[in-house]
Parts: C-alpha cells; structure tokens; sequence
C-alpha cells in the first residue's frame, strides 16, 4: 500500500509539475506573441509612413512639372497677347487707310 502512496506521490508531483511547466510555457508563449504583435504592427506603421513620404515626394514631383508646364504656357498666352495686340493696331491702321480710300474713290468718281 505504501507503494501505491508513494508511485501516487511521485506521479502526483510529476504532473504538478508538468501542469506548472505548461502555465509557465503559455505565459511566455503569450508575451512573445503580443511581442510579434507589436512588431508586426509598428513595422506596417513605418511602411505607411514610408508610403506617405513616397506619395508626397511623387506629388512634388507633379507639381514642379505642373509649375514648369504652366509657366511655359504662360509665356506663350503673354507672347500671343502681345501679337493680338499689333494684328489690333494693324487693323485699325487698315481699316483707317481703308476709309480713307474710300473716301478717295468717292471723290474721284465725283
């Protein structure tokens, strides 16, 4: 009988044990999963902050070239302005030179 109690014994602290080696196991199991967590996680935060400094880069980039397009543009509406500007004077001047040729010829035929 004695037997019994001490196999009982000795198994009984066998699975105490056991059963306090696996409740160690989770816990350190659970921290390092949280760990993997959080890391995973700050990892997506630097490549959204790092998709954002691309993004960013990529619109400054447009807009230069939208800035350099525009002036361009610019030059050549204030270049159009200004030969609008001398075909004006010029049809003034030949619609002006055209009365007075028609008054002319009023006077010739009379």
């Amino acid at each position: 009988m004695e037997l019994w109690k001490i196999i009982t014994l000795i198994l009984g602290a066998t699975g105490f044990w056991k059963l306090l080696e696996i409740l160690v196991r989770l816990r350190t199991d659970k921290k390092v999963k949280l760990a993997e967590a959080i890391n995973l996680h700050a990892q997506a935060e630097n490549q959204i902050v790092a998709n954002w400094i691309q993004w960013s880069q990529m619109l400054e980039k447009r807009i230069k070239e939208s800035e350099e397009h525009t002036e361009a543009l610019q030059k050549v509406i204030e270049n159009q302005r200004k030969r609008i500007q001398d075909l004006e004077k010029k049809v003034v001047h030949m619609e002006k030179q055209n009365k007075e040729l028609i008054n002319e010829l009023k006077r010739i035929k009379q």
